[in-house]
């Protein structure tokens, strides 16, 4: 079952840790350089999107890595 992956803009600082290290097959480095959901993932914003089940432990990986927490994994 998906899982919905929320990142707070806000929050964010751009590190990279969650579209270069620990998920860059459902995130990705913005325009402003913070991190957005991939368009095939996105569900109506940048910064909301549905992970497959087969991203899953990589988007909690993320989320646990974020040293901001700005990434929400529900």
């Amino acid at each position: 079952m998906p899982v919905k992956v929320t990142i707070d803009q806000k929050e964010c600082t751009g590190c990279g840790i969650c579209y270069n290290d620990e998920c860059p097959d459902f995130f990705m480095e913005g325009d402003d350089g913070n991190s957005n959901v991939k368009p095939l993932y996105q569900k109506g914003d940048k910064s909301i999107g549905e992970a497959p089940d087969s991203l899953i432990n990589c988007v909690k990986n993320a989320e646990s890595s974020c040293p901001a927490s700005a990434i929400s994994v529900k």
